[in-house]
């Protein structure tokens, strides 16, 4: 059992510089499917459009929905496969990157995708009614039971079979 800060950065900043006028993907809200972690990245914009004012992050990231009521419908998904592996979207994001060399995107996603998880993160909600927000701190407290590596890959392969 570890806490979740210690296996991921939560919303970490970006690292890579990045030109203007590099071709990045947008990842608005509407584009994550609700618990399948499908993601429509046909979206693109220049990295001057985007760079203040959205969440941004990259290929390998977990994008996790704060916001009700997205964050109880299951909005989750690994990011793969960006425009120049870099992307921006709405703020109503949390991401997680996977640091530790234990843990897999993949098996994180559907550890977030479940309904215990999802229910006891609406618990610790915060904000105004119609405006509440999972907050960071909620996050960072995660106790997530963490199977070593090979587990995981066989969890989420079993997972995606059924």
């Amino acid at each position: 059992m570890v806490r979740l800060s210690d296996i991921v950065s939560i919303n970490p900043a970006l690292t890579a510089h990045l030109d203007d006028d590099l071709e990045v993907s947008f990842v608005p809200m509407k584009a994550v499917e609700a618990m399948s972690g499908r993601v429509d990245l046909s979206e693109t914009r220049r990295a001057r459009e985007v760079r203040k004012g959205y969440t941004s992050f990259y290929s390998g990231d977990v994008l996790w929905a704060k916001i009700t009521p997205c964050m109880e419908n299951g909005k989750v998904a690994v990011i793969r496969n960006l425009k120049n592996d870099v992307g921006f979207g709405s703020t109503e994001f949390h991401v997680l990157r996977p640091f530790a060399r234990g843990v897999t995107a993949e098996w994180l996603f559907f550890f977030l995708t479940q309904q215990s998880v999802r229910q006891d993160a609406r618990k610790h909600m915060t904000g105004s009614a119609g405006q509440l927000r999972v907050p960071t701190a909620y996050l960072a407290d995660l106790i997530v039971p963490l199977p070593p590596r090979v587990e995981q890959r066989a969890i989420v392969v079993k997972i995606e079979a059924l």
